[in-house]
């Protein structure tokens, strides 16, 4: 389903997907019925493109390896790597706020499970400039150069240490200005924003902003586990969210109420590249065991209905986050304090009241006076 039409000749066509997380029922059926049951919808779109994309939002590791105060279902069976493979993905970015739940051995191991299954990994590392190395193709006599970078907190790669690529202005500025002028097409992966809202906060679109100023051709964004908007700037596509592709929303530390149907509305993007990119979707859903399947008709064009008015409505995205997306991020955040404390993780309940800073204060308040606080 068509939601941009491309202008001029199309040079590259990019399949993309969002957060794949077979945790839960979801690495139960994988478990039983093969991993490529999990993508087995979305194979023919991904083998079709000339280079396909998802977000590896866990690493591949052992109930054993996960670090303490992280929760014990977030890490992949090492099947994940060659059914992405099967299902036609060439790379993917580790660059998320997951990826070191399991410690430098389940990046390490990660690392070495796609490398032997021939699946280019972006956004990680066992050192900054590793994390922060892109994935690099030919693509119809083209060079594609991709790259990815996630909100990093503690999980930052250093100089010597493992971790994830910072997406920090001035890591981007550096990293572009150097990439810009090798790449014939140049794709950023960024794992940014808030989680369950319509639209970006305003740290995202700052980001989106430059990207666009620093010449990226396309710019895929994930972790608000629900698909958002997209626009078109200067040279640069931005994909503000595709969304999750497999995901059971009930594993982990508790199952939000906040935004559960829109959770389940996917589906791959496929951008055609050109002088004005073209973008489609194929709309699918995820089951209860959190595995994407065909949307029907009346699911995807509702599904499509709700993406055009995000892109509609990204004209006015710093006002609409605040009016619109700050209660409903509000809800969330006290509906996870409330389960942190019935389930005594008073670590996580501080952790979370801690992570607030003076720049989210208006933010908050605005969401009270609006309502945000009503359970």
């Amino acid at each position: 389903m068509i939601l941009r039409e491309l202008v001029g000749e199309p040079r590259l066509e990019v399949a993309a997907m969002g957060d794949v997380g077979a945790i839960g029922r979801a690495r139960a059926r994988a478990r039983r019925d093969g991993f490529d049951v999990l993508f087995a919808a979305c194979a023919p779109r991904l083998r079709a493109a000339d280079l396909s994309f998802a977000n590896l939002e866990f690493p591949i590791g052992e109930p054993s390896w996960v670090r303490a105060g992280r929760a014990a279902e977030f890490h992949h069976d090492a099947g994940i790597a060659a059914a992405l493979v099967t299902a036609g993905v060439r790379v993917v970015s580790l660059a998320n706020n997951h990826m070191m739940d399991c410690g430098e051995r389940g990046l390490s191991h990660t690392l070495e499970i796609c490398a032997a299954q021939g699946l280019a990994t972006v956004g990680a590392g066992m050192t900054l400039d590793q994390a922060c190395r892109p994935a690099q193709f030919e693509r119809r006599g083209r060079k594609v150069v991709v790259l990815a970078y996630a909100t990093a907190a503690d999980d930052a790669a250093g100089e010597a240490g493992p971790g994830i690529a910072p997406l920090e202005p001035a890591r981007l500025a550096q990293d572009l200005a150097h990439w810009r002028p090798l790449a014939d097409d140049l794709i950023v992966s960024v794992h940014w924003g808030s989680m369950y809202v319509d639209y970006p906060p305003p740290r995202v679109l700052e980001i989106a902003a430059q990207l666009e100023s620093l010449g990226a051709d396309l710019v895929m964004g994930h972790h608000p586990h629900v698909t958002q908007g997209f626009r078109f700037k200067q040279r640069t596509l931005t994909l503000f969210s595709l969304g999750d592709i497999v995901f059971d929303a009930a594993a982990g530390d508790f199952e939000a109420a906040v935004a559960s149907e829109a959770r389940r509305d996917t589906g791959v993007f496929t951008v055609t590249l050109a002088r004005e990119p073209g973008l489609e979707i194929d709309p699918c859903v995820l089951d209860p065991d959190g595995v994407p399947t065909p949307a029907d008709a009346s699911r995807a064009a509702a599904a499509v209905a709700r993406l055009e008015r995000l892109h509609q409505g990204l004209d006015r995205a710093a006002d609409r986050f605040l009016s619109e997306s700050a209660p409903t991020l509000l809800r969330y955040e006290i509906e996870s304090l409330g389960a942190y404390l019935r389930s005594g993780r008073l670590d996580r309940a501080l952790k979370l009241l801690l992570a607030v800073r003076p720049r989210h204060l208006p933010l908050i308040w605005n969401a009270l006076k609006r309502g945000g606080g009503r359970p």
